[in-house]
């Protein structure tokens, strides 16, 4: 990929990501905004990783960006989810989410095609892990009932994907760019 393609892309993503900032700046958000900039901190270091990628091998670094633009649209979806007041919107949210994962998990696993097969099987099994966890959400998301119970479980679930999915970088993407992506992994407690 040309240099002019990374610097547009990454560009765009800038434009994404200072949009999720801005939701950080909304009064009331809360427990949500301290969620969102968890994520930010995550996408500000894979934005340093695609540069990293471009530096290394300039012709590899798309499945780097595509990687990236599919782990931001879940974070732009998870925040949606998280500052919706009402059931119908946080429901959309996360069904976007969960889609937007779908995506994320389907472009890891593509960009491990061509790795050994003992990479290859650690990185499927932890994806695996992951796709059963984003499953638990959705059957918590479409079980009868609404109201703040019902948030709080799929929450709950949702808080359980992402502690597995923030194992994934760990697996698959090191196999996936042969270096561990440590500025993928995130601590502390996850999505509620």
């Amino acid at each position: 990929m040309r240099v002019s393609n990374v610097d547009h892309h990454l560009a765009e993503v800038s434009r994404r990501i200072d949009r999720l900032e801005a939701l950080v700046q909304v009064e009331g958000a809360g427990d949500a905004s301290l969620r969102i900039r968890r994520d930010l901190g995550a996408l500000h270091e894979g934005q340093e990783l695609v540069l990293a990628a471009a530096r290394r091998a300039p012709d590899d670094v798309e499945e780097t960006i595509g990687l990236l633009q599919t782990r931001l649209a879940v974070a732009e979806h998870a925040a949606v989810a998280d500052l919706s007041d009402d059931w119908n919107t946080f429901a959309a949210g996360v069904e976007d989410e969960l889609r937007s994962w779908n995506a994320y998990l389907d472009r890891l696993q593509a960009s491990l095609a061509d790795k050994d097969r003992n990479a290859r099987g650690r990185a499927n099994t932890a994806i695996n892990d992951v796709r059963t966890r984003r499953i638990a959400v959705y059957d918590e998301l479409v079980q009868a009932g609404r109201g703040r119970a019902r948030r709080e479980r799929v929450a709950a679930a949702r808080n359980e994907l992402l502690q597995r999915a923030d194992k994934l970088p760990a697996t698959a993407c090191a196999d996936a760019w042969q270096y561990r992506p440590a500025a993928w992994q995130r601590s502390g407690s996850g999505r509620s």
